[in-house]
């Protein structure tokens, strides 16, 4: 008798699987430097969770979950295998009081999502995902840092991606916009596919995530545009962040069209796209804010937000790549926040170096605190970004001699060896 693999799934053999550590370790990495901690997410949850944070009307919920059939009859819940990992490191951080357990509420998880899609090229029934998310942080610089994290990582991939931005407002602006989003779909009733007329009840911003008639969503857009009904809160919010993004030379597109496909994301949104893939599957990160979802489940926190990277279209499309080497750790200090932005352009320099790793910035820690923690992390230099980043200059300390100096940012590179 000869079994076969499910329908939708696949057998990761080592070469993909060098593949797929070496991208997961950059992700781990580079998000470790900036403060995340990593957790661990049960594959199993009960169903309620998806209901009421992903949405009841979403493709995921109604067509895409995996149930799991009760083996006693006594059992009532209804468990799932994951779909997604926000709402359950949402569930998990409420449940676990994590608001009071860490100073810097940053976390990231690695493993297999499950949907029931039909099974196509870069897109499997089972799929890992790389999952980063910021609790407790306010917009914009929570957005701009989940941003300048992505953006590294791709570079440092060597993966080509195009950055899509919009803002979907919060509740309260979506009102007004939904009642005349209705009447315009209604006029167009039946131009609509049979997905969309469905949808147009239930959920009318889930029209543009239609993948069949893409021309009529895009025009229909552009009759009924949701940023005309913006509040003034979410378009500063939005129209700051894409100040911090032109200012740090971020390329981005704003698409008016990109709501992402689940129900608890508000305000900004946010895709990587690469046309090294089809058009149906070629977003290999996205992200966004959920902080109605976050004060919903957790009161005392009022903002979240979040990315995926996907792991398996990323891998699908990896350049060649080098194994890894061992790599000098190098710490970066801030002496207050005001140094936080330098400090990232101070990092870009060091990750060109394929030798070098990153620990920090901490700006929550006083810089007794962070020199400390480098020292325990081994850390053989650390750079001090302060008053002199003014002057294109940087204090450099050489744990291992003790040596302290102030050396120009040009001439970094001669230091680290």
């Amino acid at each position: 008798m000869k079994f076969k693999r499910v329908r939708g799934v696949k057998d990761i053999l080592p070469e993909e699987v060098e593949k797929i550590n070496f991208v997961v370790d950059i992700c781990r990495k580079i998000v470790e430097t900036f403060g995340f901690k990593e957790v661990v997410l049960p594959v199993l949850e009960k169903i309620e969770l998806y209901q009421h944070s992903i949405g009841e009307t979403t493709d995921i919920v109604e067509k895409q979950m995996f149930k799991i059939v009760a083996r006693a009859e006594n059992e009532t819940e209804t468990i799932v295998l994951r779909p997604e990992g926000t709402a359950g490191i949402v569930r998990m951080f409420v449940e676990n009081n994590l608001k009071d357990k860490y100073p810097l509420k940053r976390f990231f998880y690695f493993g297999p999502m499950f949907r029931y899609e039909r099974p196509q090229k870069a897109r499997y029934r089972e799929f890992y995902q790389f999952g980063v998310e910021i609790f407790a942080e306010a917009p914009p610089s929570s957005d701009f840092l989940l941003i300048k994290i992505a953006n590294i990582i791709f570079e440092k991939l060597n993966i080509k991606v195009e950055l899509e931005i919009n803002s979907i407002g919060c509740v309260n602006c979506r009102k007004e916009y939904i009642v005349e989003l209705k009447k315009e779909l209604k006029k167009s009733n039946e131009l609509l596919c049979d997905v969309c007329k469905n949808r147009l009840e239930r959920n009318p911003l889930r029209v543009f995530d239609c993948k069949t008639d893409v021309d009529k969503i895009a025009k229909l857009s552009e009759k009924v545009s949701l940023q005309k009904y913006i509040c003034d809160s979410c378009k500063k919010n939005f129209d700051d962040l894409i100040t911090i993004l032109d200012e740090n030379k971020i390329r981005y597109k704003i698409v008016p069209t990109l709501v992402r496909g689940l129900d608890y994301y508000n305000g900004v949104v946010f895709e990587y796209k690469t046309q090294l893939l089809d058009a149906a599957q070629n977003t290999i990160c996205a992200g966004g804010r959920y902080d109605r979802l976050i004060s919903e489940l957790e009161p005392q926190v009022k903002y979240a937000c979040g990315l995926a990277f996907g792991i398996n279209r990323i891998v699908e499309i990896l350049p060649k790549y080098e194994k890894k080497v061992e790599s000098i750790k190098v710490g970066v200090a801030v002496v207050d926040e005001r140094f936080l932005l330098p400090s990232f352009s101070i990092i870009n320099k060091l990750l060109e170096k394929k030798d070098v790793q990153i620990v920090g910035p901490f700006s929550q820690k006083s810089l007794k605190a962070q020199l400390r923690l480098f020292n325990n992390e081994n850390c053989k230099y650390v750079l001090i970004v302060g008053e002199e980043v003014k002057e294109s200059k940087v204090v450099i300390k050489n744990f291992f001699d003790n040596i302290q100096q102030t050396i120009e940012l040009k001439d970094l590179e001669k230091y680290i060896i």
